[in-house]
């Protein structure tokens, strides 16, 4: 008896779970429509022109940091940071997920905005945004804000005249300190080279120590400036001042078209200078160096989100290429998805 009462409940165990099955089975199916082989040849060939176009002709890109303000905003967060449109054909096309190009079809232009791949393999954010500055070939200097190329000042288009101001030096202000003692309450760990018996750097570690409770589980990059004020309003000055020091110390040496030695001036056959327009607040250029050809994934063309911060950088949306791709191709696809339903309504 309890071996029959055994066999009905495995029974009714294998019919729900089929049950189940087939009710995934269907839900799936109504996205991806029958299993067959000729649906699976048409979704692997919608996988592959996708991942051409975004590989090979145009993507999109968050901006990682604050380094190109006001010009571009850096924020994760959907609502607030820009997302950028970059024009991937127009170097050349690479290979997926490498820094290998196939072919070369030209290069960037002076003041572009480009996407690349950090030089640093062990760089904090491995897809970077810059403009470019350099060209190959050229001996670059940074003179009182000015960029000198081969001996001569290069003033930027006029409607970068009162952005673009380039500095020897990067420093943190009182938003930037705020905000890294915030990454370091996070980890809440010892610094390399501070005394921890020296009392500002006990004063700096107390802060981080009572800190850590309110941000161990909060996602830093998401926070606004808002946040990091209220977080950090009563902060023990002394901590900040401590932080910027250490900072000062730790900070990667500039040398890239601010020293005069041939390496650190004149840029090799196939590289690019390549600078924030944050200038002050911006790990760049001056301080990895050179960036090669085979790592600019493209040029960004325009900023399509936030909706209020749209820009077109490069003129496309007045050229009739451009109005097809910004409205001919939507309502292209808009337009075959309505005649398909019609065909499909009228076999019915």
């Amino acid at each position: 008896m309890a071996e029959q009462e055994d066999a009905c409940k495995s029974g009714a165990n294998t019919s729900r779970a089929s049950s189940l099955l087939r009710c995934l089975k269907s839900l799936v199916e109504a996205v991806t429509g029958p299993w067959t082989w000729r649906n699976l040849g048409g979704w692997l060939g919608i996988i592959a022109a996708i991942l051409f176009i975004k590989g090979c002709v145009v993507d999109q890109y968050t901006i990682p940091s604050g380094s190109m303000e006001p010009t571009l905003t850096g924020d994760p967060r959907f609502f607030r940071g820009d997302r950028v449109l970059v024009n991937k054909w127009l170097f050349g096309p690479r290979i997926p997920f490498t820094t290998a190009r196939l072919w070369k079809w030209g290069g960037p232009r002076r003041w572009d905005i480009v996407v690349f791949r950090a030089v640093d393999p062990n760089a904090e954010h491995p897809i970077l945004i810059k403009r470019v500055v350099g060209l190959p070939g050229e001996q670059v200097r940074i003179n009182e804000g000015k960029i000198v190329i081969n001996g001569e000042v290069v003033a930027p288009p006029e409607p970068l005249e009162d952005v673009l101001a380039y500095t020897d030096e990067v420093t943190l202000d009182a938003l930037e300190q705020k905000k890294q003692l915030l990454f370091l309450a996070k980890k809440n760990q010892p610094l390399p080279s501070l005394n921890p018996q020296h009392p500002q750097v006990k004063t700096l570690y107390a802060e981080m120590q009572r800190l850590h409770d309110a941000v161990r589980d909060v996602t830093l990059d998401e926070l606004n400036d808002e946040d990091v004020e209220a977080l950090c309003n009563d902060v023990n000055p002394v901590a900040l001042q401590l932080l910027d020091g250490f900072f000062s110390l730790v900070r990667p040496q500039m040398r890239y078209g601010v020293s005069d030695a041939p390496e650190f001036s004149v840029i090799p056959e196939d590289h690019y200078f390549l600078l924030g327009d944050n200038s002050a607040h911006s790990l760049d250029g001056r301080m990895y160096g050179w960036v090669p050809h085979n790592h600019l994934y493209g040029r960004a063309f325009a900023v399509w989100w936030p909706w209020s911060r749209r820009q077109d950088f490069t003129g496309f949306s007045q050229t009739w290429w451009g109005r097809t791709l910004l409205y001919g191709l939507p309502l292209s696809f808009v337009g075959l998805e309505f005649f398909l339903a019609l065909r499909r309504k009228s076999r019915v």
